[in-house]
């Protein structure tokens, strides 16, 4: 058996799982490093690298500790799987899987009943008589210096594929600025670990605390000053924080995977390539193409590539170009049929890849095993423009569902039919048949065209069950588009969710009698405690989303004394603290009703009055143009003002 010089290599072992193992280490008992792992052991692997890892695949098989390992591997290195005899049964996502196996010309496969003396022998160092593994790389770093050096506000991004010398760039950049004077380096990622490779090409000594690692949260926190602050894998810290980073440091690099399990890829670069557009629309980039740490198109690249859909893609603007709504045909896909159909899985995923911030692959896993799933499609010319998962939920017995109520009980699945019962408090909610719309995505080309709006009308018009829900990070655009649908707000979760940094919204359409009962309880039962929250857990719930979930009708009773306490405090005759409550009442009442308002005006009405934030706070929130209190206070008073005149209409 010969292996090519620095290509990676795959080698199934079939049978039962200890005599797999026993010959697998046999095997391999010449190899400087080898590590035997199965999914739960993945992760504590980053940052190293191993002539051959052994996976085990007997127990169970997790696609993004699968493409966690394959980037630890070395050039002429080994992925050995260790897979059971029989095939995989009841999963879409495996069969698929070992059918790729089975098809690649370069996977082998041995047995331990057949030995044969097989000996893998370690592979050749690889020695670079330079500074640097690649023009691609030297350029990637004068690119970095040059951020330092050059213009103020013209953030970089670079992009690569795994085993391109992306973080070995950020060190040997740090190391270079150092020696040229620069003293105050910072490095940020998700973990330390994800850094290693980075301190270990800086090259710094441990007294020298030039480069100093702050994780994602702190470093926002704190707010440091820096000569330079590095962002290795951007694509797993939320964008509203690398949002955030660009405008509080003038001298920034951002660098991520293209395609890799973390989450990162063609979905990432969208989204922040918009933020880097309207924060520091001057952005640099900068993308390492040549492997550095095994051959091109190598073997073990390219089958994780194509087995976890790491470089699905959505067709050409060209394939879409001409497609109207009146020509898609709408569907639901039979997930069988992908298996046979890998132009149709790729289309799939690659816009949903495209559309998400982080999609891994795991989603895909889930996609194609996840019998509550469901793919609906709009099709036309042979190509899907547009996608729908949906979620069955609900229809759960009477007893669990009380003890959902209770707290006693939480069932795997089912979010929204639980957080109707466990946070909105209707106790049936569980009982109830819903469907729950986990992602929708529309191709780029055609956003903003009907395209999505149009998939969620075939997609309520062909459910029997008794509502349609959707849970998403906040964001305006979103809200807009789901209220424009037919759905109302009915909960708003009161922490960010980690990837997207957003509030989670949870929204209602009613089908059924039964179901449009439960819609309209639960929107009454939203709006009398959102706006409490507003005050508490949602202080800091973004002024636009505030405006759009507050609740139109709000029935607070205003007195003629009460009516008297705010005109004295507009007119300048009252404090603000003496006639809070009641100024508060008004404001709750007047907010989303016509009443010719500017935006700064409603902005300090909502973090003010709504939230409740201290004067200071509230100068800080409303940035340019309110400097001190006494310019808030006057910007209320001039807002209070308005809302009077047109109550009094």
């Amino acid at each position: 058996m010969l292996f090519t010089t620095n290509d990676r290599h795959i080698i199934v072992i079939t049978g039962e799982y200890e005599k797999s193992l026993a010959y697998a280490k046999n095997i391999t008992d010449q190899l400087a490093s080898v590590e035997i792992v199965d999914s739960k052991k993945a992760r504590l692997l980053l940052g190293q690298e191993f002539d051959a890892v052994i996976y085990n695949m007997h127990l169970s098989f997790d696609p993004n500790a699968f493409g966690a390992i394959t980037g630890t591997i070395k050039g002429g290195g080994f992925l050995i799987l260790l897979k059971p005899s029989s095939p995989f049964e009841g999963s879409l996502f495996l069969q698929r899987f070992e059918k790729m196996l089975n098809e690649h010309q370069n996977v082998h496969f041995l047995s331990p009943q057949n030995e044969n003396g097989i000996r893998l022998s370690s592979p050749p160092k690889k020695a670079f008589d330079q500074i640097y593994a690649s023009d691609d790389q030297q350029q990637a770093v004068e690119a970095i210096i040059k951020v330092v050096t050059g213009h103020r506000r013209r953030p970089l991004l670079i992009t690569s594929d795994r085993g391109r010398g992306k973080s070995a760039s950020l060190g040997i950049a740090a190391s270079i600025l150092v020696e040229q004077g620069v003293r105050n380096i910072i490095i940020c990622a998700p973990s330390k670990r994800t850094v290693q490779t980075v301190f270990k090409h800086a090259n710094l000594s441990d007294e020298q605390k030039h480069l100093v690692f702050y994780a994602p949260d702190e470093l926002h926190q704190t707010k440091p000053k820096a000569d330079l602050v590095l962002i290795d894998e951007a694509a797993a810290i939320p964008l509203p924080l690398l949002t955030d980073f660009i405008k509080q440091h003038s001298r920034i690099v951002f660098a991520s995977t293209q395609h890799g399990y973390e989450g990162s890829g063609r979905g990432f670069a969208i989204n922040f390539k918009k933020s880097l557009d309207n924060v520091a629309p001057e952005w640099k980039s900068c993308e390492l193409k040549k492997p550095i740490r095994w051959n091109e198109n190598d073997t073990l690249e390219g089958f994780t590539f194509d087995a976890l859909l790491l470089n699905a893609e959505v067709p050409a603007d060209s394939v879409v170009s001409g497609i109207s709504l009146e020509t898609c045909q709408f569907s639901k896909i039979n997930k069988e049929q992908l298996l046979t159909n890998n132009d149709s899985l790729k289309q799939v995923f690659g816009l949903l890849v495209s559309a998400h911030y982080q999609t891994k692959p795991s989603d895909l896993m889930q996609l194609l095993d996840d019998d509550k799933l469901s793919i609906y499609c709009l099709e036309a010319k042979k190509t899907i423009v547009a996608v729908s998962l949906v979620i069955s939920e609900g229809s759960i017995h009477p007893e669990l569902s009380e003890d959902i109520f209770a707290g006693k009980r939480r069932l795997q699945g089912h979010l929204v039919a639980q957080a109707l019962s466990s946070n909105v408090g209707i106790e049936y909610a569980p009982q109830l048949s819903g469907e729950r719309v986990s992602r929708i995505a529309v191709h780029p080309q055609l956003q903003g065209k009907g395209f999505g709006s149009q998939l969620i009308k075939n997609i309520i018009d062909q459910s029997n069950s008794d509502y349609i829900s959707t849970c998403y990070g906040a964001t305006q655009t979103l809200i807009n588009f789901w209220l424009k649908a037919g759905f109302k707000p009915v909960n708003v979760g009161i922490k960010r969710d980690a990837s997207s940094g957003s509030h989670s919204v949870m929204m209602l359409y009613g089908k059924t009698n039964e179901g449009k009962e439960l819609s309209t309880r639960a929107e009454t039962m939203f709006a009398s405690n959102f706006v409490h929250l507003l005050s508490d857990s949602l202080k800091a719930l973004e002024n636009d989303i505030v405006l759009t979930l507050f609740p139109k009708e709000i029935n607070h009773h205003l007195s003629e004394t009460n009516l008297k306490i705010v005109k004295a405090f507009a007119n300048g005759a009252r404090g603000y603290e003496n006639s809070i409550f009641v100024i508060w009442k008004f404001v709750c009442s007047m907010l989303v009703k016509e009443s010719g308002l500017n935006p700064s005006e409603q902005k300090i009405l909502v973090i003010k009055v709504i939230q409740r934030c201290s004067w200071e706070d509230t100068v800080k929130r409303m940035e340019a143009g309110v400097t001190g209190k006494r310019q808030a206070l006057n910007l209320v008073k001039q807002a209070v003002t308005k809302l009077i005149s047109s109550h009094e209409r």
